[in-house]
């Protein structure tokens, strides 16, 4: 499901640009799957799929498939349109050091949507 992550946001400027000051690991859930994402300087150098013993993560934004799915979609319905709506419906679930995720809030916000399917 977050496979194409890395190539997707790197190819966006506006990503690369939001993200230059970011530096962090953080983990993707989608259902029962885990990915492992590791940024530098605002270009994803890593998507890694578990499962994972020990591995280190700033924070994580955990989902259903189907939630995932629908904020996936070109224009998501309203409560998948971002991380925090799926959170606040709860359809999606935030943990972990929420200062790295607020500080570098549109960079994060902006490359979980490069990955929404082109209208």
């Amino acid at each position: 499901m977050f496979e194409g992550l890395q190539d997707k946001a790197n190819a966006d400027p506006n990503v690369r640009r939001l993200g230059r000051t970011c530096t962090a690991d953080f983990m993707l859930m989608a259902g029962d799957a885990a990915f492992h994402v590791s940024v530098a300087a605002g270009l994803v150098t890593g998507v890694s799929r578990g499962p994972f013993k020990m591995r280190s993560a700033a924070f994580q934004v955990a989902a259903s498939d189907a939630a995932w799915a629908r904020f996936m979609t070109p224009k998501p319905p309203p409560g998948f349109h971002d991380i925090f709506a799926m959170s606040a419906t709860g359809a999606a679930r935030i943990e972990g050091d929420m200062a790295v995720l607020l500080g570098h809030l549109g960079f994060f916000k902006a490359l979980i949507a490069s990955l929404r399917q082109e209208a």
